[in-house]
């Protein structure tokens, strides 16, 4: 039984450095020089996660016309996502945030990776860019204080681009309730 834990425990342990690498690339694409056809390939994707507590879940997915759609995940019968639109503006705007923040050079910010400040409990936001053939994905728990303040800007800006507002109505008064934080560097083993 113990050989069995192990192995899989290795499994997983290889797993999640093989995403290590192979999701940390350099900024690769200059997001500051998009052509107009570039910004019409663009797709932006955040999807927000689950917390103990009511934390709104969804997926926003964002293309390079403007088209917009949301994907409400707390209500599991839903299957079409609803549809929107941006201006060309908003989605150059958010590109150029994109760029701000360095976003190719962003790494994961995983609790199980984290050696700051660590709190349980807590959503996540999964930011990603296509631009230029090119991907990027940043997994941001929100327990791991690591994550530097423009990342969560990022974050806002995409909700605020597309009103978010007008799918998972007002979100202000929810969150998680019930987290526990520690500071890993301050336990002892």
């Amino acid at each position: 039984m113990a050989s069995l834990r192990y192995a899989a425990l290795a499994a997983v342990a290889a797993a999640l450095a093989f995403l290590a690498v192979s999701s940390s690339p350099a900024q690769t694409v200059d997001l500051g020089s998009l052509s107009d056809n570039d910004l019409k390939a663009v797709v932006i994707h955040l999807e927000r996660t689950h917390c103990f507590g009511n934390c709104p879940a969804y997926l926003l997915t964002i293309h390079g016309d403007g088209s917009v759609e949301y994907l409400d995940k707390e209500k599991p019968g839903t299957k079409d996502p609803q549809k929107g639109k941006i201006d060309s503006g908003a989605l150059k705007a958010l590109v150029a945030e994109f760029a701000r923040v360095k976003f190719f050079s962003l790494p994961d910010y995983l609790l199980q990776k984290c050696t700051c400040r660590q709190c349980t409990d807590l959503p996540s936001a999964i930011t990603e860019i296509v631009v230029r053939g090119e991907t990027h994905r940043v997994r941001h728990d929100y327990g791991c204080g690591c994550a530097p303040k423009e990342l969560f800007e990022l974050e806002k800006a995409i909700d605020r681009a597309v009103k978010v507002e007008q799918w998972a109505g007002d979100t202000s008064k929810k969150g998680p309730f019930g987290t526990t934080c520690f500071d890993p560097r301050s336990t002892t083993k």
